[in-house]
C-alpha cells in the first residue's frame, strides 16, 4: 500500500469514528451519568417537545380520578373504553359546576408543583384553571382523538 494510500484510509477512518462518536452510537471511555429518579412529572426530558402539555394532561386526569374516588388508571381505562367524564360525575351526583369546582381545588396544588419544578409557567397553569372556570371540564365529553 502506498504511503498516500495509507494516510488516506486512516482519516477516512478517524472521520468515521469521530461522527459515530458525535451520533452516541458508539460509547466513549467516560461512562454517562445515569438520570436521577424524580417525581413523576417534574422534569420533562429535554428532547421532549411537548412534555409540558403531557404533564398538564397527567395532572388533570389525576385531579378528575380524586373528584370522581378512583384511581388515575381506572379512569384513563374508562376514557378509553367510551365513557364521559360527565357520566361518571353524574354518577357520583354531581353537576357540571359542582365537578369543575372541585376539579379547580384538586388541580391547582398539581399544576403549582409543575411551575416550581418548571416544567410549565405560572402563565400556562393560570390559562388552565382559567378555561376551567370559564366552564371548559377536560374529557367533559370524552375523549376526542384525531382521525
Amino acid at each position: 500500500m502506498s504511503p498516500f494510500a495509507a494516510v488516506a484510509v486512516k482519516a477516512v477512518g478517524a472521520a468515521g469514528v469521530a461522527a459515530l462518536l458525535s451520533m452516541g452510537v458508539v460509547s466513549a471511555a467516560t461512562p454517562s451519568p445515569s438520570p436521577s429518579p424524580t417525581a413523576a412529572g417534574t422534569q420533562p426530558p429535554a428532547s421532549d417537545s411537548h412534555a409540558d402539555r403531557r404533564a398538564v394532561r397527567r395532572a388533570v386526569v389525576e385531579a378528575e380520578a380524586d373528584v370522581l374516588g378512583i384511581k388515575p388508571e381506572e379512569l384513563v381505562k374508562d376514557l378509553k373504553a367510551g365513557q364521559k367524564v360527565s357520566d361518571l360525575a353524574k354518577t357520583k351526583g354531581m353537576t357540571k359546576e359542582q365537578f369543575a369546582a372541585r376539579l379547580t381545588t384538586k388541580l391547582k396544588p398539581r399544576l403549582e408543583a409543575l411551575v416550581d419544578h418548571k416544567v410549565i409557567t405560572k402563565v400556562e397553569a393560570d390559562r388552565v384553571l382559567d378555561r376551567i372556570a370559564k366552564g371548559y371540564v377536560p374529557f367533559w365529553d370524552g375523549l376526542h382523538r384525531r382521525k
